[in-house]
């Protein structure tokens, strides 16, 4: 079990909080360079839409094999704080090399390893939010750092609009600024977080502990309802394809370019308003219910983003787009963290993400030929049938209530 002896504020760890401040900052920067990437690709690097969403989808899935990896390195050496530190270094390095790019292939490079350092970030950031988090407050707690992402989201959105309405700042000097809040993230990060003591460490052999070696014996640790958590996560992120769809959407039906950072804002809007209230809401009642909710909204988000002609209402999809993610997100990885020990929770958020990974390179790398062959409409309504199967396996898959792991 993780100390207790934590200060808290609001009922949750003084760690809890820092992170999600981290988070807030390092979501900050990245939107700064991401909220105007495919316009940046498009109108100065001449990259088409087909390959906007491609390479979306391929760098995400390096982000999201990568985090097997981190996760593993976490459980293995006993030290989460370690390995999230060389992502934020990472995330904060990366960034000035934005404004350098030159071309079509440098982007897809520069994004591939900013995409990693994302990736070194997220499953032991997630593992060891279940590690400073009490049982009774775990979906409060991945709820309140994902609201606290998104609000770092949307603040960098507004900036971005301001800096681009109110003075001759290009796209490059953007991606400059963005090494600034980084920075401050990981200083945040070293001198704010401390790393759980537990007083039952990883369950492993002496020699074991010794040779820090890989053990794909985890893999069999992980229980019959983590598996179904896995398998529902598969059929549902088929529906998710990147969010520059989202931008060339709303650019269709009239957005100007000065504008078109109003996509994140209302995109992250969506997640900041539901991430923490329907994640403690969780921690309450069943967290399949909560996990329909957020389905629903994919489905009347595809709907929207379908049939709607107007700057208005397709963003009113955009936003519904943002809360279905605030949602299932904080709901998925609140499962997770239910149903894993301590010991193998990197490990556990790994495969997860790999799997998110896996099915974002599939729907990001179709998304652009269903849109050039079908239409928009065709690629919307998709994501919402997908999702509403989603709704039923859901209840055939997850169980009403889990034993919940410390």
């Amino acid at each position: 079990m993780p100390s207790t002896n934590e200060k808290k504020f609001l009922g949750l760890p003084k760690g809890i909080w820092i992170l999600g401040l981290v988070g807030l900052l390092i979501n900050l920067a990245t939107i700064m360079v991401f909220s105007v990437m495919p316009l940046f690709m498009e109108t100065e690097l001449g990259a088409s839409r087909t390959e906007v969403g491609r390479i979306d989808g391929f760098v995400e899935f390096v982000s999201y094999f990568i985090r097997i990896f981190s996760g593993a390195v976490g459980d293995i050496f006993q030290n989460r704080k370690a390995v999230l530190g060389v992502g934020y270094t990472l995330s904060m390095l990366v960034k000035p090399m934005f404004a350098m790019a030159g071309s079509v292939i440098w982007i897809f490079w520069i994004r591939s390893l900013d995409r990693i350092s994302n990736g070194i970030q997220a499953s032991p950031r997630d593992a060891l939010i279940g590690d400073l988090a009490p049982k009774g407050v775990r979906g409060a707690s991945y709820g309140l750092t994902k609201s606290l992402k998104t609000a770092g989201s949307f603040i960098g959105a507004g900036l971005v609009i301001a800096i681009l309405t109110f003075s001759d700042t290009s796209f490059r000097d953007l991606f400059l600024y963005a090494t600034i809040p980084a920075g401050f993230a990981l200083v945040l990060f070293v001198f704010g977080v401390k790393e759980p003591q537990h007083k039952d460490k990883f369950v492993l052999t002496d020699k074991q502990k010794h040779e820090k070696k890989f053990r794909w014996s985890a893999f069999k640790e992980l229980n019959g309802t983590y598996w179904k958590i896995i398998i529902l996560t598969a059929i549902f992120q088929l529906a998710h394809f990147g969010e520059s769809y989202l931008v060339f959407r709303v650019r269709d039906v009239g957005l100007s370019v000065e504008n078109i950072s109003l996509v994140m804002l209302v995109f992250n809007i969506g997640q900041f308003l539901v991430a923490y209230p329907l994640g403690r809401l969780s921690d309450t009642m069943e967290r399949r219910k909560v996990l329909l909710s957020g389905f629903f909204l994919m489905i009347l988000a595809g709907i929207t983003m379908a049939y709607s002609g107007e700057v208005f209402l397709v963003m009113v999809g955009v936003f519904l787009w943002g809360a279905h993610i605030g949602v299932t997100q904080a709901i998925f990885v609140s499962l997770i963290s239910d149903v894993t020990p301590q010991y193998i929770r990197g490990t556990a958020f790994g495969v997860f993400y790999l799997i998110v990974g896996i099915d974002m390179f599939i729907s990001s790398w179709f998304a652009g030929t269903i849109w050039d062959v079908y239409g928009h409409s065709t690629l919307f309504l998709t994501s919402a049938a997908i999702s509403l199967f989603s709704c039923f396996a859901l209840f055939l898959l997850i169980p009403s209530q889990v034993k919940k792991q410390s």
